[in-house]
């Protein structure tokens, strides 16, 4: 998780906390569709709201987003800017500037349903209050959450996702011949992955306060300091999996 998200995400989360409001009078929704082809990527960056990100058998990528705000200016406020630049689709939930911090600038939610190509590369989706959600997009995955869990579906090349606060759980359809990497960390929650049980990889776990599990026949130790880690090879070990929590369990499983 990069230390300028990290910085960004805490000072949004602060300002979003001056709301005590939990009623949405305005809500809009707003639909864009994107033309695109088999090595298309997509980013998406939100403040406040869950997301949601399936595929289909169109050439194009169709976002939905729905927003909700206390007033109109609270919505006024709010900018959805989704753009395309060559084969990279980026959505964006941005707050207008206001002068004073006592200012209600972070009001508001937004919430995303994204379609894309089944194998569109999601390069950065990055939030930081509310879940995630992917099913059967197979392309590589990338993800940063703050609060909020995340369960992926369907997968089937290599992934990179972290949450703060939050549990993940990761489901492997297949093993294609671009997977060579699957990073799963977070600090409060535990951790589920699931994998074809044909799966040849070398596996690291730990974590400080919970257990580790696999059906593959590893075994976890009791490390010095405390809690526990797993280090292990599954067959020929062509995938490298790491998987970390701090506070919950560990679970890598086979279907």
């Amino acid at each position: 998780m990069s230390t300028s998200f990290i910085k960004n995400i805490l000072l949004c989360s602060f300002i979003t906390l001056l709301s005590t409001s939990v009623q949405a009078d305005v809500v809009d929704k707003i639909e864009k569709t994107f033309a695109v082809n088999d090595n298309t990527s997509f980013r998406l960056s939100n403040i406040n709201g869950s997301v949601a990100i399936r595929s289909w058998e169109n050439s194009t990528i169709k976002v939905i987003a729905t927003v909700a705000a206390d007033n109109q200016v609270d919505r006024d406020n709010m900018v959805i800017d989704m753009q395309q630049s060559g084969v990279e689709v980026s959505v964006e939930t941005r707050y207008k500037e206001h002068e004073s911090w006592r200012q209600n600038s972070h009001s508001g939610k937004v919430e995303y349903i994204v379609i894309v190509p089944i194998n569109t590369n999601l390069s950065a989706i990055n939030l930081v209050n509310g879940s995630l959600t992917i099913d059967n997009v197979k392309g590589a995955v990338h993800a940063e959450l703050v609060n909020g869990s995340m369960k992926a579906t369907g997968l089937a090349s290599n992934s990179e996702v972290s949450s703060v606060n939050g549990s993940i759980e990761i489901s492997y359809s297949e093993l294609t011949t671009p997977l060579d990497s699957i990073v799963v960390e977070t600090v409060n929650g535990s951790i589920k992955l699931s994998v074809p049980k044909l799966l040849q990889a070398k596996v690291e776990a730990e974590t400080m306060h919970g257990s580790i599990k696999t059906d593959f026949g590893l075994s976890a130790t009791k490390s010095f300091f405390g809690g526990h880690n797993l280090s292990g090879e599954i067959g020929h070990g062509e995938v490298d999996i790491t998987m970390k929590s701090v506070n919950g369990s560990v679970k890598l499983l086979s279907h």
